[in-house]
C-alpha cells in the first residue's frame, strides 16, 4: 500500500534567517537539509528553513508534487520516488530532516 500526502496549502512560507549564536555546522544543516553529495532530486533544499520548526508549519506551505510526512512509528511508502520530498518529524513534533525518495 502506498501512502503519499500532498499538502494543498494556502500560503507560502517566508524564508527566515539563522538565529544568532548558532554554530556554523547547525546553520549549514538548517539551510541544507539534504547534505551535499546526497540526492536532491526532489528539491528538498528549498525547504531547509523548516528544519527545527513544528510540523504544523507544513500546513502553511504550498508544495506542488509528492510529499510524505514521516512520524515516529508511522506508516511510510516502501517505493522510491526521486521527486518525493520526505519530511521526517521527531518525537517532539518538530521537523528534524528532509530527504528525497
Amino acid at each position: 500500500m502506498r501512502i503519499i500526502w500532498t499538502l494543498p496549502l494556502l500560503a507560502l512560507m517566508a524564508c527566515g534567517g539563522s538565529p544568532r549564536g548558532v554554530a556554523p555546522q547547525a546553520q549549514t544543516a538548517v539551510h541544507n537539509p539534504v547534505p551535499m553529495g546526497v540526492d536532491n532530486s526532489c528539491g528538498g533544499r528549498r525547504y531547509g528553513s523548516l528544519v527545527g520548526k513544528d510540523a504544523t508549519v507544513l500546513e502553511t506551505v504550498l508544495i506542488l508534487g509528492p510529499v510524505q510526512v514521516i512520524r515516529p512509528g508511522g506508516i511510510t511508502a516502501q517505493d522510491y520516488q526521486p521527486d518525493r520530498i520526505n519530511f521526517i518529524v521527531g518525537g517532539d513534533g518538530t521537523i528534524t530532516q528532509i530527504t528525497c525518495g
